[in-house]
Order: C-alpha cells, then structure tokens, then sequence
C-alpha cells in the first residue's frame, strides 16, 4: 500500500510539474511573440517601395482588389504566372478593408511572418534543447539583420523562410513521434511555401531526405511517411499547375522552366558566384554571426557523443548545410536568398549559449587562427565581388552609409557594445551576465542603423513626391511609360499602368496612341532618342541618385 500511495503521489507530482512547464512554455510563447511584435513595428511601412522586385507583389495584391480576380491577378496589364501569389492575396487581404494597397499594408504580412518564424525557432530549438536553449534562440533569430531588413519588405522570402521553419519544427516531431499533425504540418507547410515563393519552397524536403538517410546510418529512429506525404504536396503544389493551365498553359511552362528552374541551375563558375555566399550569409546573420564560429566548432565535436541531444545537433547542421549549399551552387546570388539560413543559425548559436550559460558546460577556448582566416575569406569575398561588378563601393553606399557623426556614435557605440559583450562572456565564461547586454546593443544597432538608412533611402527614390510634383503639369494626360526607371513603383505610386522601354522606338510605340501621353525617362535615355527635338521636356528631377525627365513627344 506505501508502494502504491509514493507511485501515485509521484505521478501527482509529475502531473503538476508537466502542467506547470506546458504553461510556462505558453508564456513563452506570448512574451516571445509579443517581443518580435513590438520590435518589428518600429518603422513599419515606412520604407518606400523603390525597386520592382519591391513593388511587383504590391501591384499585384492592387490588381485583385480593383478587378477582383483571384485566381488569375495581373501585373501592370498582363497576366503574372512567374511565381506563386500567396503573399499578394494575403497583401490583398490586409488592404482590403483600406480599398486599397499601401506602403503599410504591404508588408504587414512579411512582419506577421517574422514573428512566426521566430516563434517556431522557439518551438523547434525548446522540443531539441529545451525552453532555454528556444529562447535564447529566438531572442538571437529576431535580432538577426536578416530577419529584421525581410520584415519590413513586401516580397516572398519572410514568408517563405517563416513556413520552412515551421515546417522543419514539423519535421523533427515527424521523426521523433509518429503523429497525425506532425506529417500533415510538415507537408502541408512545405507545400504552402512553395505557394510563397515556387520551388524554393520545396527545400524541407531535400533536407529531410538527407536527414532521414543520415539519421539511419547512425541508428536513428523515424519515418517521413513519403507515400501519403507526397501525396499531400502534390495536391497543394498542384493547385497552383491546374490554375496556370486554365489560364495560360505556354506562360506557366515558361515560368517553370526559364523563371523557377534555369534561373537557379549552377552554371560556369564565377568571382561573384565564389565570393557571394559567405558575405551574403555574414549579413543576413550578423551580429550573432560572429559567435557562429564557436558555436559551429562545439557542435562538430558534439557529433562524437551519442544520444538525443547529439541527434538534435546533427539535425541543425544538416539542416543549415543543405540550405548553404544548394543555395550556394544556385547561378543567381542575392541577399535574400540566404535568409532561410537566419534560422538554423540561430538555433545553433541558441544551443551554444544556453549550453554555456545554463548548463555551465565549459567554453573551449577555440583557435582565434580560425577568426583570422574567416577575416581574411570574408575580405576577399568583398573585394572579389567589387572587382566583378567593376566598382568599389557598394551599389548602395549613398544610403547605406552614416550620415552624420551622432548616426555614426550610435551605430558605433551598440556595435561595440555587443561585440564587448559576447568577447567578455565568451573570455570570462560570463555569458549569462553579459548576453542581455550584447542582445540590447544588436537591437539598437538594428534600429538606429535601419532608421537611418531608410531615411536616406526614401529622399533618393521620392516617388510620391515626384508624382506630387508631375501631377500638375500632365493636366489631362498620363505618364504611360518608364526608360531606365523601375516601372512598377511608378505604376504603383501614380496608380496608373506604365510599360518598360529599352529603345526609342518602344517608346515610340508607348506614346503614339495618345498625344497626351507622357514619359519618365533618364538623362542617358534622352541622348539615345533619334528625333530629339520631337521631346518636350516638361520637368527634370532627381531619382535614385540619377537625373530623370518628364517627357512629352510633341507631334509632327
């Protein structure tokens, strides 16, 4: 009978001390959520939309709001097949009860998906390591520049990297308990990221794959459940192929083919192709980058251990070595393609702190040699890119550089405060002291920094203010085309449909079938008309640091 009365009073016990860490990992859960919340919020919708990669979902989401069709939305004219439109009908969504799309409304679904990204990394990194390790994770995930800059952008890549982590999340429930929602979530979510963005989107699986293999050779336990798996992607993923070939079945092939897959397939090697990767991937992680290093090195060594943790480990780098790679050998090289690795990034270096600060594991004082050496890499990155493209300074060095010396002492002052921080835990093993001071300088470096730049940025690519200023002179025309300007911020902010022109004869074209008809067109455009006197130049200004003129032909 005691026998009996100690067990149930021990299951008691465990009862309660289940209950209790269930709703403290809740709490977890809103206190994170809210926090990524609060930080993203600072500057949201204020970055002007400057770029068509920057504008093109926006234009979008604005064409199924003024025509109402969803499933078949046009840009500027034409039917868009080239990708996926979940973020456009999500933008639409948003906007809707506004009548239309806006600066703001643009990207409220890119923050809402920063904060769920961050939330799965807390999920994903407590399931691996624990509710410390998951916070410090998501703490290091939400002040990483990738995730930060993506939030506050109206393109695919947040939202896309936000369901690869939730589906990974997924994944790991997948392998190590066999449940209904944990294979349902995990192919459901890979299909719903390729709806974000198309085939990229399909990465979790590539990555399971190698897992699944790697995890076996090692004596490891779970199944990916590929048959009714794949069955489910194909159904989602084949949504979108049906939808295409009601409408426009050469367009979708076109899109597959040329835009999707051709644009990705390794080609010859080149400087920028070598250099790229590590300096893209040093901006999307940094500052926290520069404790992935020593976070890596502990993590190759964990691998000769045995047990749970070190299956968790191994998942992380495969996870974050399949991303680099694939993303690495792809022909096309841009920041934001590097942003899925934000995560597994953060959940190792997440790992790493929490080992040394609430497991009191010993920091292994690793070969500075490997920093200098990183150093010099990342220095002939740099430079091999500048050289490649022909120029020193970066394409955006007006905007992205400090404009005044208090910009450049606070930018200084959180940079080095973090950088002191993590240098004096990691020396001192007082990391548990010094990680909140290095983790409230990251966010003041990222704010003030982000701030600043967005402020330069919107004086240079002014497009409301252009079509304040273009407004009186058009009367009763419109501007219908755009030569050497991005077209599709100028069509989103003067809601009128302008085409892109590369040759006096398109602009010809644009222009003739109205005499009222106007154009934007640069400096150097002017110099390529072969009837010059025919252009009447109504106004000339500034745009993205190029001389630019309002152009109207005058007829013969």
């Amino acid at each position: 009978m005691r026998i009996t009365g100690a067990v149930v009073a021990t299951r008691h016990r465990l009862a309660r001390l289940e209950q209790w860490a269930t709703a403290t990992s809740r709490r977890d859960f809103v206190w994170i959520g809210l926090g990524t919340a609060a930080l993203t919020v600072i500057d949201l919708g204020r970055r002007i939309l400057a770029t068509n990669d920057e504008a093109r979902f926006a234009m979008i989401a604005q064409d199924v709001l003024t025509r109402g069709d969803w499933l078949f939305p046009h840009l500027n004219g034409g039917p868009y097949y080239n990708k996926p439109v979940l973020l456009a009908w999500l933008i639409a969504v948003v906007s809707w009860p506004v009548g239309h799309v806006t600066q703001l409304t643009a990207v409220i679904p890119s923050a809402l998906a920063v904060v769920l990204a961050v939330l799965a990394v807390y999920g994903l990194g407590r399931d691996l390591f624990g509710r410390d390790a998951g916070r410090f994770a998501a703490l290091v995930a939400m002040t990483s520049q990738g995730f930060y800059l993506h939030a506050r952008l109206p393109m695919p890549d947040m939202l896309m990297t936000a369901l690869i982590a939730a589906s990974m999340w997924m994944l790991w429930s997948m392998m190590r308990r066999p449940r209904l929602y944990a294979w349902l979530g995990f192919y459901g979510l890979v299909g719903t990221a390729f709806w974000a963005k198309g085939p990229a989107g399909l990465l979790p699986l590539a990555i399971a794959l190698v897992y699944a293999i790697r995890a076996r050779r090692s004596g490891g336990r779970g199944s990916l459940h590929l048959a009714p798996g794949l069955g489910l992607l194909a159904c989602v993923v084949g949504a979108w192929f049906l939808l295409g070939q009601l409408g426009d079945r050469e367009a979708v092939r076109h899109a597959v083919v040329v835009d999707q897959l051709m644009w990705y397939v390794p080609k010859a090697p080149t400087i920028a192709m070598l250099t790229a990767p590590l300096r893209e991937l040093f901006g999307i992680a940094f500052p926290w980058v520069l404790l992935t290093p020593i976070a890596l090195v502990h993590a190759i060594r964990f691998l000769r251990g045995r047990g749970v943790e070190r299956e968790a480990v191994l998942f992380l780098l495969v996870w974050g070595a399949v991303t680099f790679v694939m993303v690495a050998a792809s022909h096309q090289q841009r920041t934001r393609y590097y942003l899925p690795m934000a995560a597994p990034v953060a959940l190792v270096t997440g790992w790493w702190i929490a080992g040394s600060v609430v497991k009191h594991r010993r920091i292994d004082r690793m070969p500075w040699r490997i920093y200098g050496i990183i150093a010099v890499l990342l220095a002939i990155a740099t430079l091999g890119l500048r050289a490649a493209r022909g120029h020193w300074l970066p394409d955006d060095a007006q905007t992205s550089l400090p404009s005044s010396l208090f910009e450049v002492a606070v930018l200084a002052g959180a940079l080095g405060l973090t950088i002191a921080a993590l240098l004096h835990g990691v020396f001192h093993d007082r990391l548990r002291r010094t990680f909140a001071v290095a983790w409230i300088g990251s966010a003041v470096f990222l704010v003030a920094a982000y701030h600043g730049e967005v402020g330069r940025r919107n004086v240079a690519y002014d497009y409301p203010r252009m079509h304040a200023d273009v407004k009186p002179l058009i009367h009763d025309g419109r501007v219908v085309a755009a030569w050497g300007v991005p077209e599709l911020p100028l069509s989103f902010y003067f809601a009128e449909r302008l085409v892109a022109v590369d040759t006096d004869r398109e602009l010809r074209q644009a222009v003739s079938a109205d005499p009222r008809s106007l154009a934007i067109v640069t400096e150097s455009a002017l110099d390529q008309l072969v009837d010059r006197d025919r252009a009447k130049i109504l106004m000339r200004a500034r745009l993205g640091y190029r001389s630019v003129a309002l152009v109207r032909y005058v007829p013969l």
